[in-house]
């Protein structure tokens, strides 16, 4: 009889050890990469007032700006009053007013210029870029006090370091850590969609802000600001996106905004080569959007991974900032030195294939071949121990 209890406790063992192999795929960092079917951002022309020839020329100039971008194009004919002609919107209740009536320009190489603007930046560029190859990225929002702004800096920095010391125990190692980039001042009235993608009034403000984006652009939580950006706070949202995504996370903290941007063939097929899985393969994107989708949660509460706690680091909190009162969403003509859309998608592919190193683990359908085959020898073996111990084989 104990022979056979034994067996039987062999059997279970090897089924659940199998299990685990297909809930332990993906990192957090790896759903940043994933499209959950997110709703893509709206880009409205109101036509009432627009001559036909004009409004075609808008369109046409969307259709060449707008693919490979989580923007669409949309006319409308039911806005007037105060209403701007060109808008932007997002979730219900955000929206960005892109050009009022007396600015919005008839050319078509003005109008393609303000399509492209829409869905591509050097900023947002450089943000995909260091997305792909690094762990995640802090962006710096300066503001206009400089004290604040190298406060905030240097607390951001002590997390990066000590959370790069965290990386190779994770479940996914990811050899570049994450990367800061500041934004003066200066820039940031270029990079109003940005911006607003991220949460954030556009255009700068007295004292600095804070967003953490990872995968193809995706924003961890809320922005940053005041007496909310520690070296704790900021150690804790990054592990966060290096743990298990089954894990015992509120899920609330992994469907932030990606932000408006334009994710061509050369980003993709980087991101697939660099992961091991195509992100946007239909089975990976419905086994990832049931496993982050499956519970809201709270979103002003966060689950902290042991592994932070075990840190020992101390609170470490920026001279109390008042929270940026903002002001409104609305992006005028670019500044004449401000750098233009790089739209040159063949660069990009080069930075490609410079800069991602051959990946080392096998691409998705190897995997789930492998997998799948593990866990089929796994049950039958267990079901042959089954049966051999109640002597019928």
């Amino acid at each position: 009889m104990d022979r056979k209890r034994h067996r039987l406790l062999l059997a279970l063992a090897l089924v659940m050890a199998a299990v685990p192999v297909l809930a332990c795929r993906y990192s957090v960092r790896d759903t940043g990469f994933v499209d959950f079917g997110t709703p893509p951002y709206r880009l409205a022309l109101a036509i009432g007032a627009l001559p036909a020839d004009v409004v075609a020329r808008y369109r046409q100039a969307a259709t060449a700006a707008l693919p490979d971008s989580n923007v669409e194009f949309v006319l409308d004919g039911s806005a007037g009053g105060d209403r701007a002609p060109l808008v932007l919107t997002g979730v219900p209740g955000r929206h960005l007013d892109l050009r009022a009536a007396s600015e919005l320009p008839s050319d078509p190489l003005a109008i393609q210029t303000l399509m492209e603007s829409v869905v591509t930046s050097p900023l947002r560029i450089r943000v995909h870029e260091e997305a792909l190859r690094s762990f995640a990225v802090l962006m710096l929002f300066e503001g206009r006090d400089a004290a604040a702004n190298q406060g905030v800096r240097n607390t951001l920095e002590a997390a990066i370091a000590a959370v790069e010391r965290l990386l190779p125990g994770m479940p996914k190692p990811v050899s570049v850590p994450p990367r800061l980039i500041p934004v003066p001042v200066a820039q940031q009235a270029g990079e109003a969609v940005l911006m607003w993608g991220l949460g954030l009034d556009p255009g700068p403000a007295d004292d600095p802000r804070v967003a953490i984006v990872y995968g193809r652009g995706r924003r961890l939580g809320t922005a940053l600001e005041g007496p909310a950006i520690t070296r704790t706070g900021i150690q804790e949202r990054l592990v966060m996106i290096g743990q298990d995504c089954e894990c015992d996370l509120d899920r609330a903290w992994l469907q932030g905004p990606v932000i408006p941007g334009r994710w061509d063939r050369g980003f993709q097929e980087t991101a697939t080569r660099l992961l091991g899985f195509d992100p946007e393969h239909p089975m990976v994107r419905t086994e990832v959007s049931r496993i982050v989708l499956r519970g809201n949660g709270d979103r002003s509460r966060l689950r902290t991974p042991t592994t932070a706690l075990a840190l020992g680091y101390s609170e470490e909190s920026v001279d109390d900032l008042p929270m940026d009162a903002g002001g409104g969403e609305r992006f005028g003509a670019p500044d004449s030195d401000t750098a233009p859309a790089d739209t040159n998608t063949s660069g990009r592919r080069e930075f490609a294939e410079a800069a991602v190193p051959p990946a080392t683990v096998p691409a998705a359908g190897a995997l789930w071949l492998l997998v799948l085959g593990s866990l089929i020898l796994a049950c039958g073996f267990g079901v042959w121990i089954v049966r051999r111990s109640h002597g019928r084989l």
